[in-house]
């Protein structure tokens, strides 16, 4: 009994660590994925015209599909001067599984804003 105890305490704390240590990578990357979606958007945008929506929301799908994100869990909101993008993971689990959970989701957004300079 004591045994079977210790090994479901043993593999509750490999679960944590396994797959937090996942959910955390996968909270980075589409941080990270999200920010410089970001700022591919706003680098789209001239002087003269400012932010073209088409086109800032095609740079940003087209960074985050580049980086592995597919294109239905990015979302793009563009701004007079900003662009903010959103961005859902998913993640198979290693031991979750064994509770029922096939897979985690983390979100994550990146903000960029277009500023001029002489």
């Amino acid at each position: 009994m004591v045994l079977l105890l210790l090994v479901v305490v043993a593999l509750s704390g490999a679960g944590l660590v396994v797959d937090g240590g996942r959910a955390l990578v996968a909270r980075r990357h589409a941080s990270n994925t999200a920010e410089a979606a970001a700022r591919a958007a706003v680098a789209t945008a001239t002087p003269v015209s400012g932010i073209d929506q088409a086109d800032a929301v095609a740079a940003a799908l087209d960074y985050a599909t580049r980086a592995g994100v597919p294109a239905l869990d990015v979302h793009v909101t563009v701004g007079v001067d900003f662009v903010t993008v959103n961005i859902v993971e998913r993640r198979p689990t290693v031991f979750l599984i064994l509770g029922g959970q096939q897979t985690m989701t983390v979100q994550a957004s990146g903000t960029a804003r277009v500023t001029y300079t002489d």
